[in-house]
């Protein structure tokens, strides 16, 4: 894109990590980009926690579809390994059950194979690469099909080259499903189904299509950023600001400002100092408004019917009825979270533990169904310090528990004591599970320092919507043409990005988002995209490097075999007629 004689002005409200992803791809196409966000540090859930030199991830802790992280780094001119050091977390988990046994998954497929046919027999290496082989094929549907278009009405849905291949992405199959096709033992299909609570889901709702998350990590790997998560916030930010852009921290707003007819965003209003008296608030011009807060927040307290007012009104939202729709939406769990800083090192804990409820699938009830906290929590232990030893001091760990409970859509009303309890309680399960499956004692005894949060303290700290730290849900009715693009559907020059809206939830999920959300706005402003989003990663050096296609001879052999299996179907079929008859 031209450096424009003038510059459109953008305002991004939100520094998530969507929000500081669009702020760099729009700074480095040109536009004149500022960032207002209402906490006093960037990245949102993808932030840090520090204490006493521990360091802990508050939200995400490892990274998958590197792919879609190296795209970003490409579409800004540069490349991930300037920005970031990676570190391959190598086993991708430790899984510890019930009844003792604990089993390693890996992306050395040899070690993964025999760690299945332990328990599936010889025919459980061939189960493995079947349902590899399927999780594929969704990956690589999803990213050309999904995370890199807009799908802007139901029509899109109509599109040839998806209608081709949505049965190819099993989306009205469940995970749970589609897994106990390949592995035969409960034990396997657990293992293999419990990372969809990464997207906020039961394994038995999600549908069959997220099981490239079991590839990516299989596959790709599990990858940490040397220094923790928020590395990447800080390496965006960082070329957004070397392109111009502004941050502004501590900086809440009131609301979206609208032109007089109330049809065009031109601007947003600061919110008001708790101290301040009067009712004056301070508007920032703009030509282009990005919302990166939470959608259903965003709608219910963000863009009013009369824009031009100083004051956020009560009742006079701009859409009503599209906001109570959105808060009643169905939303991912929330959780309770604990940052413990430990005396010691424990040994037995490696960068990633699971430890599994007995009762599986009612956990994953009591969470989805109830909105509850499970009876018998499953939950992920993350100690950053096992592979990268910046996050505690030496001889020391930093630990993450992220146990999974219901959101608050059911009922908001919990008294503090009531949540105090559930914390105790939470707390007091997680410790006597790990002793009892690590064969540890007095691991309370070695917590010096601990930090909580709540699904209360998820929605105080970031605007979450009944504190469902992933957004809204990835169910059918939730996802694609019925998911909210990047556009207001009233307010021309307003736009979201972040987990609510397309494509979805999760890191590398927010950053396609992010290209998608710079796409809309430069086709709605009539200006192409940066040259640098035309680069093709793969170039023909040699001709020993070109990619032949297949050669008419497969392609009639393959068309040959298909007949033929049909042609022996349908004798048989006729067959059993007639010898029926």
């Amino acid at each position: 894109m031209e450096k424009q004689e003038k510059k459109t002005k953008v305002v991004i409200v939100g520094a998530g990590i969507g929000g500081v992803a669009t702020a760099a791809r729009l700074a480095h196409a040109g536009f004149d980009v500022e960032v207002y966000e209402k906490n006093d540090f960037s990245g949102g859930r993808c932030s840090l926690i520090h204490h006493d030199g521990y360091r802990f991830d508050q939200g995400p802790s490892l990274l998958l579809l590197p792919s879609l992280f190296r795209d970003i780094y490409t579409d800004l001119s540069t490349s991930l390994p300037s920005h970031l050091d990676l570190i391959k977390c190598e086993p991708n988990y430790v899984i510890h059950y019930h009844d003792g046994e604990s089993i390693t998954l890996s992306t050395d497929r040899a070690k993964l194979r025999a760690e299945v046919e332990r328990f599936e027999g010889p025919k459980g290496g061939k189960g493995l690469e079947g349902f590899l082989s399927e999780a594929e094929t969704h990956a690589q549907l999803s990213h050309e099909l999904v995370l890199s278009k807009t799908f802007n009405s139901y029509v899109s849905l109509l599109r040839p080259s998806f209608l081709v291949n949505a049965i190819a992405l099993h989306p009205l199959e469940s995970i749970w499903s589609r897994t106990s096709r390949y592995f035969k033992t409960e034990r396997m299909r657990r293992a293999f189904t419990f990372s969809s609570m990464y997207l906020g889901m039961s394994p038995f709702e999600a549908p069959g299509t997220y099981s490239l998350l079991q590839w990516t990590e299989t596959v790709e790997g599990i990858w940490y950023p040397r220094g923790g998560f928020h590395k990447v916030v800080e390496s965006l930010q960082s070329i957004a600001e070397s392109h111009g852009a502004k941050f502004h921290f501590s900086k809440p707003i009131s609301h979206v400002a609208t032109d007089p007819t109330g049809q065009r965003a031109n601007g947003i209003y600061l919110a008001s100092p708790d101290n301040e008296k009067t009712r004056s608030k301070t508007k920032i011009p703009a030509d282009i408004v990005i919302v990166n807060a939470d959608l259903a927040y965003a709608h219910n307290n963000l863009f009013l019917k009369d824009g031009q007012s100083e004051d956020r009104k009560k009742g006079e939202l701009k859409e009503p009825r599209l906001a109570k729709s959105l808060r009643g939406k169905k939303h991912s769990c929330s959780s309770i979270s604990f940052y413990w800083a430990m005396d010691r090192v424990l040994e037995k804990l490696k960068a990633h533990n699971i430890f599994l409820a007995e009762e599986y699938e009612e956990s994953f009830d009591d969470i989805f169904k109830k909105s509850d906290m499970p009876r018998e929590p499953s939950f992920y232990v993350n100690v950053p310090s096992r592979i990268d030893p910046s996050a505690a001091p030496e001889g020391k760990d930093a630990i993450v528990v992220l146990v999974p409970i219901g959101s608050l859509l059911v009922e908001e009303h919990r008294t503090e004591e009531d949540w105090t309890g559930l914390v105790a309680k939470a707390k007091k399960q997680v410790i006597e599970v790990m002793e009892g499956r690590l064969g540890i004692k007095g691991m309370a005894d070695m917590i010096v320092w601990e930090e909580v949060n709540t699904p209360v303290s998820w929605r105080d700290k970031f605007n979450l919507t009944h504190g469902s730290i992933l957004g809204i849900s990835h169910d059918f009715f939730n996802v694609l043409s019925f998911r909210h693009q990047a556009r207001h559907p009233s307010v021309q020059n307003a736009y979201f990005v972040g987990a609510s809206a397309h494509p979805g939830t999760g890191v590398p999920i927010a950053l396609a988002g992010s290209k998608l959300c710079l796409e809309t706005v430069c086709q709605d402003l009539g200006v192409p995209l940066p040259a640098s989003y035309n680069v093709k990663g793969y170039k023909a050096n040699s001709w020993l490097d070109i990619r032949e296609g297949n050669r008419l001879w497969y392609v009639l052999e393959a068309w040959t075999s298909t007949i033929l299996l049909l042609l022996v179907g349908i004798i048989l079929g006729v067959s059993l007629v007639y010898g029926r008859l």
